[in-house]
């Protein structure tokens, strides 16, 4: 776990190298298997993928460098109750690095998302888009930037995000799920209105129950139209990172 960082980097000037694999302790790893067996049994559809793992961070003359390994989804099933620390002492955690996008249309809006009353984590609150990066598989530099733009892609079928004005703007952990999670700031080319009408497209339209189309200035009001709505930790974070960003970076309260 870690502080949250704030900051405002360039989508060019975020470094991210993968090296190796992440391996869990011997007892771990078994049970690892005995645990994922059980999953495997009662939803035989479920996928064991790979994952990028943070290892690392580092901000620095305005680039943030990430180092990362491989690992998998029931190794961050394994490790990610809160409590694991407390039952296995200093074993680290998968830690799969999170992205969170923030979608921001040409008419100066937010597509939220509402998580679906079947997802297995926080059903019915409000979302934005994201996913966890993926490994490749040879070691060497990964694009962040692209792995969230997938996300945004698959999610709600958005393909004109503007990659020159697309920003990281913070770095956070999830102290409920345990895992960091990174958030972009991504500029579309396209309206609300049409990014909700073309929504329909998205290959992976079925993790949010609902689109929603928030004017930036009501998205960033703790106390707007949303307020009332239960709110996924990340949706807070990206509200936070935003608010940040927008105040020192675009001079506006």
């Amino acid at each position: 776990m870690f502080d949250d960082l704030q900051f405002s980097v360039f989508a060019d000037q975020i470094e991210c190298d993968l090296s190796g694999e992440f391996f869990l302790r011997q007892d771990i790893e078994e049970r690892r298997k005995s645990d994922w067996d059980v999953i495997r049994n009662k939803r035989p559809s479920a996928f064991d993928g790979a994952l990028l793992r943070m290892v690392s961070h580092r901000l620095g003359d305005r680039r943030l460098h990430i180092s990362a390994s491989r690992t998998s989804f029931s190794a961050y099933v394994m490790t990610r109750p809160p409590d694991f620390l407390q039952k296995y002492g200093d074993v680290e955690r998968a830690n799969p690095l999170g992205l969170t996008a923030i979608v921001r249309t040409a008419d100066d809006q937010i597509i939220v998302t509402v998580r679906s009353l079947t997802a297995d984590q926080n059903p019915g609150a409000l979302y934005l888009i994201g996913g966890y990066a993926e490994p490749a598989e040879r070691d060497g530099p990964i694009d962040l930037f692209d792995e969230a733009k997938r996300e945004v892609e698959e999610e709600i079928a958005v393909t004109d995000i503007d990659r020159s004005r697309s920003l990281a703007i913070g770095l956070a952990y999830d102290p409920m799920y345990c895992h960091p999670e990174m958030f972009l700031l991504m500029p579309s080319k396209s309206a609300a209105a049409s990014i909700i009408a073309n929504a329909g497209n998205a290959p992976d339209r079925n993790e949010a129950s609902e689109l929603l189309a928030c004017p930036t200035n009501q998205f960033l009001d703790d106390a707007g139209p949303l307020a009332s709505t239960p709110k996924t930790w990340s949706f807070i974070k990206a509200r936070q990172f935003l608010q940040a960003h927008l105040r020192h970076v675009e001079g506006t309260e």
